[in-house]
């Protein structure tokens, strides 16, 4: 689960600054480091860095009217400074967000044919693999047969593909739209990004790339491939949690979705409390829907510290740290009874550590509510969850064990059949909801 984007412009204008500023919009996606790759004297030129977007590419002073960039969740290949993205080999660049399935078996056959890896990514090798399987420059591409090998090689894996190759960018998704992709095109600009809310200002044309879909962009225009497919697998946590509230992905409003999620799980909940209390900001959208069924106030008593981004897509040694320093609790929570709302249970530690945070101030009793099922399953397709073993619910099987583990009053997650009435299973993944 990382955050791409590409842009070309249609008058030869200067797009660094734009994919850049639209790359900030997708922070939430990655915070492990990032990148941007353009074109220069009729050269690719990388720069990436670790850390967040606003250091890892700051004072960059070239201009392009070509551009890719890549801002990095980690869930393939470690975290040194060769597997952040774009990867560039012989003039050509990618961008990767999802998971390659059996990428060991790939690498495995480029090594014995002679290639070099500087990192150990599943990124790098889908490149490469291109170059292998295609045996010529890509300047002599075409999306046809790009997509032929993506969607028959690594049919059972998650992608969102970027290719920039001298003045084109290429854009291929995965036969059972896992990930978000989206088309926009504006008066100056042709845009393809994880989400739409890289853009807040008018534009011509926007739409959702279909499953197995291939296009290719140059400043005169893009031509397009589609297949009509059957049945999908697209993330329902990007729906949850992942993509921002203000993005439409897979063809629904975020924000709308959450709220609905929230109305159901209310609606059968009997609860008297004083306030319906957020965990910011991935609950906030779920509280509202709740507090609006219920008819409970909803009172903004967490707080983030401005400093700290998600924690959920921190590499692990941060994650148990930074959950105990992110939230301030407001002291108006002492002898209130308090329903907290939030997206899901993972791990459980930010869940526990925010738990302990709020009984410092002396709640009369704490409630805690989740819009999605419990999480019981591992996630091999762009979520960090290799290990099912890692999950609260899995190890802790029941509601009740959970309300014991973390200390609280009760705890309840909206069942799967409700679930269901918003999140189809004949088109979106609930597989970690599932045994």
């Amino acid at each position: 689960m990382c955050g791409i984007v590409g842009y070309i412009s249609k008058n030869n204008t200067d797009v660094i600054k734009k994919t850049i500023a639209s790359l900030l919009k997708l922070q939430h996606r990655g915070q492990d480091g990032a990148g941007i790759c353009f074109l220069e004297n009729n050269k690719l030129k990388v720069i990436k860095n670790k850390g967040y977007i606003k250091e890892a590419l700051a004072e960059i002073n070239y201009k392009s009217s070509f551009a890719i960039a890549h801002t990095r969740y980690s869930t393939m290949g470690d975290l040194k400074k060769e597997n952040l993205q774009p990867i560039l080999y012989k003039n050509t660049a990618l961008c990767h967000n999802g998971t390659i399935y059996n990428i060991d078996y790939f690498r495995e056959i480029l090594l014995k044919k002679g290639y070099f890896f500087e990192g150990n990514s599943d990124s790098e090798v889908v490149l490469k693999w291109l170059f292998y399987k295609l045996k010529k420059e890509s300047q002599f591409w075409s999306k046809e047969e790009i997509n032929e090998i993506l969607s028959t090689d690594f049919k059972d894996s998650a992608y969102c593909i970027l290719i920039l190759s001298g003045n084109k960018i290429f854009a291929f998704k995965d036969i059972n739209s896992y990930r978000p992709l989206v088309f926009i095109e504006t008066n100056e600009d042709y845009i393809i990004a994880s989400e739409d809310c890289v853009l807040d200002k008018p534009f011509i044309k926007k739409f959702e790339l279909k499953p197995k879909s291939a296009i290719e962009i140059s400043k005169i225009g893009y031509k397009i491939t589609e297949e009509k497919v059957e049945k999908t697998k697209q993330c329902v946590f990007e729906a949850v949690y992942f993509s921002n509230p203000k993005s439409n992905v897979f063809n629904i409003n975020a924000k709308n979705e959450r709220i609905k999620l929230g109305k159901l799980l209310a609606k059968d909940d009997f609860i008297k409390a004083d306030y319906i209390v957020p965990i910011m900001n991935s609950g906030y959208w779920g509280a509202v829907g709740y507090s609006i069924e219920s008819k409970i106030e909803l009172k903004l008593l967490i707080k983030n510290r401005k400093n700290i981004l998600r924690t959920f897509i921190e590499n692990k040694e941060k994650r148990e740290e930074l959950s105990r320093k992110k939230y301030i609790i407001d002291e108006k929570i002492k002898d209130k009874k308090i329903i907290l709302v939030d997206d899901s249970i993972v791990r459980g530690i930010t869940s526990k550590n925010i738990i302990e945070l709020i009984k410092q101030k002396k709640p009369k009793e704490i409630h805690l509510r989740l819009t999605s099922p419990m999480i019981i399953n591992s996630c091999f397709w762009g979520v960090d969850i290799p290990n099912k073993n890692e999950l609260l619910a899995y190890n802790l099987k029941s509601a009740d064990n959970i309300r014991q583990e973390l200390g609280v009053d009760s705890v309840g997650f909206i069942s799967n059949s409700d679930f269901e009435k918003i999140f189809d299973k004949n088109i979106w993944c609930h597989k970690c909801f599932l045994n």
